[in-house]
This record gives structure tokens, sequence and C-alpha cells, in this order.
């Protein structure tokens, strides 16, 4: 008889992977059916989604995997998604792609957030949302598209989130999933529904938002037609994992108590805890963080830290001078580079927006009165140090709101494989870090899909799977001056 397996649609802002799922040996083994990269490209109104190239090569990772599960004896069971949050598609009444989906990365969104402003205030937001206000959220787009060109919204159908649209373009079936919702700051913390004050701010019309589905919920057979291409089963069902990628990863994070917290390292750093229920009080929103939402009906009190992100842009800034390095090749001149050289605030909000990365990083360090990094090492050592440094200030605060005492950190992602950051975050904390599984999104996305197929009971037993199947690699703190200068504390040993 065959084993049953899942594949997880594994879609991140830089790159992406379809991944097959299977239960053997009291644990979740992997197999990487397909990878590939893809990244926004340039529009007349905005940066976009490239959807052409990232449905192809969906439709060729299904088709791997699909091969892969016959050569293995293992029947695929179903199908789920997950992508960043915020982005979206509009469809036409007769739901026909009205614009590709837009990028966040895009300083118009700004005319949007201070509508919000204007309308509701940041603590008005913030009591009714419990997620920070930031020019990228759903919110902020929507607000400044609706007050440029209302005619859009008059033709929409439906708005779909990215992992949304991605299992109607697979299944048929337009809902949306709840982890992913809350990202756009229209939900309402308390009710985990619509909000009806931020629509109305928005000026968004509440019927082309389709019915939230909870992670776990099964959204009915693939299409016929992706089947006979692809080589699927006729039988695999698309199921709605927790389709926002940091969900799904917090998902495969064998947190262990009250006292750990999670790291998802990559494009963007997120951490922070899992609660029962939001916190929504005006030093949270001061502070900055959001209550998304999770599975089975939890909260993920956290604080989105700009991530690799800045290291991705000076390798792409290094490419455009003729200087071409691999991420491995940065991460060693940034462990030989001197350390604690020049301090770069990563928080500046100027970071977050694509291009001259370099100049802006070296304009930082300038502003502090340190020397600018000068070579590849420099630039992405400061920049490194600054993401610890930003780490143990969030650490802090999340120990303040929550009134909990945190000791180890679990570093989740692909930031895992940057050793030099994972043993800086437990330098500039003070704190144990336990890198892995890298590959957390995935892992999380399949143990979900398996819940709702009955084949894994709940979510401890989910993390209890995630524990069996990787042995995370441990860092502890290391003593050093520097980390006081960045963090503005004396740096304790673990606790």
């Amino acid at each position: 008889m065959a084993t049953r397996g899942s594949i997880a649609i594994d879609l991140g802002a830089e790159s992406g992977r379809v991944m097959v799922g299977v239960l053997r040996a009291g644990g979740l083994s992997l197999h990487e059916a397909h990878r590939f990269l893809h990244a926004p490209v340039a529009t007349s109104g905005a940066p976009a989604w490239d959807l052409p190239l990232i449905w192809r090569e969906i439709r060729e990772g299904l088709k791997r995997a699909a091969a892969w599960a016959v050569g293995q004896d293992v029947e695929i069971a179903s199908v789920g998604v997950d992508t960043w949050g915020v982005d979206f598609a509009l469809l036409g009444k007769g739901d026909e792609l009205l614009a590709t989906p837009r990028c966040y990365r895009n300083s118009e969104h700004a005319e949007g957030l201070a509508i919000l402003d204007q309308r509701l205030g940041r603590a008005g937001v913030y009591g009714l949302t419990g997620v920070r206000s930031m020019a990228l959220n759903t919110s902020s787009q929507l607000a400044g598209w609706v007050a440029r060109d209302p005619g859009v919204f008059r033709a929409a159908g439906r708005l779909l989130f990215m992992p949304d649209l991605l299992h109607y373009m697979l299944g048929g079936v337009a809902s949306t999933e709840q982890s992913i919702a809350s990202t756009s700051q229209m939900l309402d913390a308390r009710t985990r529904d619509w909000s009806v004050e931020v629509l109305r701010a928005i000026g968004l019309p509440r019927d082309i938002l389709p019915t939230i589905v909870q992670p776990g919920t099964a959204l009915g057979p693939v299409r016929r037609e992706i089947t006979e291409e692809t080589g699927l089963p006729a039988s695999v069902m698309v199921i709605a994992p927790a389709a926002h990628d940091t969900a799904s990863a917090v998902v495969g994070t064998p947190l262990s108590g009250s006292r750990c917290c999670y790291l998802s390292s990559g494009t963007w750093s997120l951490l922070g805890v899992e609660l029962d229920r939001p916190i929504l009080s005006e030093e949270s929103r001061a502070a900055d963080f959001s209550n998304e939402h999770g599975v089975d009906g939890t909260t993920r009190f956290l604080k989105n830290v700009i991530g690799l992100w800045l290291v991705q842009e000076i390798k792409r800034d290094l490419a455009r001078s003729g200087v071409d390095m691999s991420y491995e090749q940065l991460a060693g001149e940034a462990e030989r580079a001197t350390p604690f050289r020049s301090r770069v605030d990563v928080e500046a909000p100027e970071l977050a927006l694509a291009g001259d990365m370099i100049r802006k990083v070296r304009a930082l360090a300038r502003s502090t009165g340190d020397p600018e990094p000068g070579t590849p090492g420099e630039l992405v050592r400061a920049c490194l140090e600054g993401l610890a440094g930003a780490y143990a200030r969030t650490l802090e605060q999340i120990e303040r709101l929550t009134g909990r005492a945190i000791g180890t950190i679990h570093v989740i992602g692909g930031g895992v494989k940057n050793t030099l950051l994972c043993q800086m975050t437990a330098s500039a904390t003070g704190r144990r870090v336990l890198a892995g599984p890298g590959e957390a999104t995935a892992m999380g996305n399949l143990l979900v899909q398996m819940m709702a197929l009955g084949e894994v009971a709940g979510l401890a037993r989910a993390r209890e799977l995630v524990s069996r199947s990787c042995r995370p690699v441990e860092y502890l703190p290391a003593s050093g001056a520097g980390w006081e200068r960045l963090t503005g504390r004396a740096v304790e040993s673990s606790r």
C-alpha cells in the first residue's frame, strides 16, 4: 500500500520551493522537488510580482513532485500554498485578473498610510486590528489605490491575497485563510473577522472580500487540467495551510514552553512569541508589535525587524558594480572583518526600500560618527551586528510586554545558514540560540495539511514531529564589550 504524502508550495519574496512531505519512522521526511528564483518586475504603475513565471514554476514543481512520488510509491493526497503577507490580486466580476499583483516595496504606499492616519489615527487602527501601521500593509496599499483609481474597485469582483490566488488557480475555490488575512491590518483583533471600521476608512466594498477559512480547511480537488498536466492523482485536494509563511514557520518551530520565542530569519526577521490572546495596549503599539493570527486560535505576537534583505540588496548593488559574490563569500568576508567598527541603525525606514543599499548603509554609519564600512565584508558585518542589536532590544520589549522571561531563541528559516548572525544573536541577547529547522515554513505547511487529513493529532503533536525530524545547532553567548555599545546595556549570560 502506498504511503500518503502532501505537497507544500512555499513561496518567499526571493525564491520558491515545492516540497513533498511524508510521515516516516516517527518523523517528517522532506523531499525538495523544485526550487526557483523570482523577483518583482517593473510595470507602468508599480513594481509587481512576476505571476506568469511563478505559476509556471509551481506547475513544473508539481510535475517533478508527482514523478518522484510515483518512483517512491507515495500517493500525493494534498497540496497547499504559503507566501509572504500583505500583497494581493484583484479579480474582475468574471474572475479575470484586473492587475498583476503589486509588490509591497513601493514608496507610493506611504500615501495610503497617510490617509488612514488622518481618518482613524494609528492608535485607532491598532485598537481595532492589533497590527502595526506600516506603508506596506494591505490597508495602506488599498487606501492609496482607492483614492487614486476608485474605478478599479467598482469593476472588481473579489480580492485574493497571494496564497489565496494560487489556491484559486489550483482548485477554483475563492476564499482567504485566517493567518494571511490577519497580515492585512483589516481584521478585527477580537472577532477575527473583517473590521467594518477599517474597511470604511479605506473605502473598500465589503463584498469583494472572500469568506475567511481556518488553517487546515479543505478547499476541494485540484483542477482536472492541472492534474492531467502534472501527473498528480485526480483525488489530490487543495488544503489551506497556515497560508502566511511566518504562521507556517511557527507551526514548524519546536517551541517547548513560555520561556521560548521564535525568530523567523529570512528576507524579513520576525521575532515573537505565541499567545492565547492579543495584546492591544498603547505600550505594545508604541513598540511596533503586531498581533497576527495562527493555528488553533493562537496569536503570533511579534515585531517585524528588517532582515537579510540588507545583505540581499548589498549583493545586488555589488553585482551592478561588477563585483559578483555569493552569499557564502559575503558571510566569510564579514566574519573576517573588524568587529564593532561601524554602527548602523537597521530600523531606519529608508532601508526597507530597494536600491542604493550600500550608499544608505554608509550614510547611516557616518551619522553615528563611526567610519563608513568600505569593503563588502565591512558592509555586511555592520548590517549583521545591527540586526543582532535590534533583536536584543526587541527581546527586552517582548519580556516587558508579556511578562515572560525568555531563555531560548529558536531561529528558523533560511537565516539558520548564516552561522555568524546566529552567534551574534546569542551574544547580543545573552540567550541560548537553537538554529533549525531551516525548512520550518514548509514543515509547518505540510503538518497543517496532515492535521486536516487526520494523520497528525494537533499542534503539539506536529511540533513533536518537528523535534524528531531535525537536530538544531546550539549557540551560546560570547562576551564582548562591543555588544554593550550596540545594544545600550550590559549583556547578561544565558538565562
